[in-house]
């Protein structure tokens, strides 16, 4: 499925560039066939399952590094001791425990590389996903970058911030927002810390419901309206400030009193004080 996103955009570019030369207007791709999720959510799968190792393998570098260096400090305690006792085989215990460690290094680096080869066929499939439900729906391209910072928001994944957490947060939140079916779903609060998740069955299962408010009507927009919305129920109660506003006046959130410019402010002060000292004999 990966594979098939470079073939598929060259299909749609070169008949659009053709087209533009020729001043036709008229001509537009289209999707008519049912979105590949099942193959998708192989996918998805298959990078998870290799991030449950590399948390396993890390788990397991961990034990035996302690056990390694508690072995390392009894032989030191025994060398050290001027009537030196039996090493009761601690050697060769280190010497076991140094080849393990060293086997679940090469074993965590090998899956990394994994990792990092399914994260690539991943996004590959993700960018074939969201060019089909863009033909499919036929969205702006305001809407295509609302897709696109939905499906692929991590240029890199890493362990500690995966791609499946975030696209889960991710579309969650236009499902609330956008996509919400009732006020009951805007007002629907949403954990604001992001952690790997146990398993894949709550992304895959939004992504289908995703598409399914897109099949009956939905739309990926964010107008003033959707805005305010976004506002209320944005995690954090964080809002955009403009940088000119700040700088011209403070309002009271909640008020309608607005306080004057700092410089209105500092030349009042200086046109009092002035009058002051005139009034002084």
């Amino acid at each position: 499925l990966e594979d098939l996103w470079l073939i598929t955009k060259e299909l749609t570019l070169r008949p659009e560039e053709h087209f533009k030369k020729q001043n036709c207007k008229d001509f537009a791709c289209t999707f008519s066939g049912s979105i590949p999720l099942q193959e998708y959510f192989e996918l998805i799968d298959r990078h998870f399952e290799l991030r449950l190792k590399a948390e396993k393998f890390r788990e397991l570098l961990s034990e035996r590094a302690v056990q390694f260096r508690a072995i390392e400090r009894r032989l030191l305690t025994r060398f050290k001791d001027k009537t030196p006792a039996p090493l009761q085989h601690l050697d060769t215990l280190l010497e076991g425990t140094f080849r393990e460690v060293i086997a679940l290094a090469d074993a965590a680096e090998e899956n990394q590389a994994n990792m990092f080869q399914a994260f690539t066929k991943l996004k590959s499939a993700t960018h074939l996903v969201i060019m089909l439900i863009s033909l499919w729906q036929k969205l702006s391209a305001d809407q295509v970058a609302i897709l696109k910072a939905t499906f692929l928001p991590l240029a890199e994944d890493t362990q500690e911030l995966g791609w499946e957490e975030t696209v889960d947060a991710a579309i969650s939140y236009l499902l609330r927002t956008c996509l919400s079916k009732s006020s009951k779903e805007q007002a629907l609060s949403h954990s604001n810390q992001l952690c790997m998740p146990k398993d894949t069955s709550r992304l895959k299962k939004n992504i289908t419901l995703f598409c399914d408010r897109l099949a009956k009507g939905g739309r990926l927009s964010f107008g003033t309206d959707s805005a305010t919305q976004q506002a209320a129920v944005m995690p954090g109660g964080c809002t955009t400030i403009p940088e000119s506003d700040l700088e011209e006046k403070t309002v009271i959130p909640g008020s309608s009193a607005a306080f004057p410019d700092h410089r209105q402010i500092t030349k009042s002060g200086l046109s009092e004080d002035a009058a002051e000292e005139a009034k002084k004999p």
